[in-house]
């Protein structure tokens, strides 16, 4: 299961990676360097997670190595979430004018050093990666050529719709009120907030938007919604 689980992360990191959302926030911040090395550290990992899943039916060394490279893909899964979150706002925000440009600079969310930030901390999940790919060679842990089999795969998400019955999710009326107090109270003309529901798949992530979304003081509040 870990290295199903595992297999799941680290491909989900690649596309990430990969993908044009990440290219243009990586030149913002000088990070496009850092960002491929990342993606090149994390598939050299994923191409011996085949050989892993099978040796650690019987090595418990195998075994740890898993649960260690898992939690370091936890970490480095949350930090690319939370740099595309960042990009975004950035992006929303349009800073393209000169007011709002010096504003930042000399506030708490100077985006200069926000990228120092960032790039310590993808320095830092790079090394121990890079210390999980060594003890992988330690273990004898070899490279396959075969597809790996997992219900982890990823697969096409289907379209969602924003409308629901009343009544259909139960039990996330706390998770509710906190997303609304938070839209209703950082509302503001000159930033755009970025709220993320993060958890595995099949949470209810998507429902609880949506109850969000059709609630009647969110649709009385905005003139505009979008789905």
């Amino acid at each position: 299961m870990a290295e199903a689980i595992a297999f799941h992360i680290a491909t989900e990191l690649i596309i990430k990676l990969s993908s044009l959302s990440l290219s243009q926030p990586g030149l913002w911040w000088n990070l496009t360097d850092d960002l491929h090395d990342l993606k090149r550290t994390v598939s050299t990992i994923n191409a011996v997670l085949l050989d892993a899943k099978e040796k650690s039916e019987t090595n418990n060394l195998v075994k740890v190595w898993l649960e260690e490279l898992k939690e370091v893909l936890y970490d480095a899964e949350d930090l690319i979430d939370d740099f595309s979150t960042e990009a975004l706002r950035k992006d929303l925000m349009g800073e393209n004018k000169l007011t709002k440009e010096v504003r930042l600079f000399f506030s708490s969310s100077n985006q200069f050093a926000y990228g120092l930030k960032i790039s310590r901390k993808i320095k830092a999940i790079k090394a121990r990666l890079a210390s999980i790919e060594s003890e992988a060679n330690a273990v004898g842990l070899m490279v396959s050529d075969r597809p790996m089999e997992t219900s982890f795969m990823t697969k096409r998400r289907e379209q969602t719709s924003p409308f629901m019955r009343e009544g259909e999710i139960i039990g996330r009326d706390d998770d509710k009120a906190a997303l609304l107090k938070l839209m209703l109270e950082n509302e503001s003309e000159e930033n755009v907030f970025v709220i993320p529901i993060v958890g595995f798949g099949g949470l209810g992530k998507t429902a609880l938007a949506m109850s969000v979304y059709n609630n009647k003081i969110v649709c009385d509040h905005f003139e505009l919604m979008m789905w």
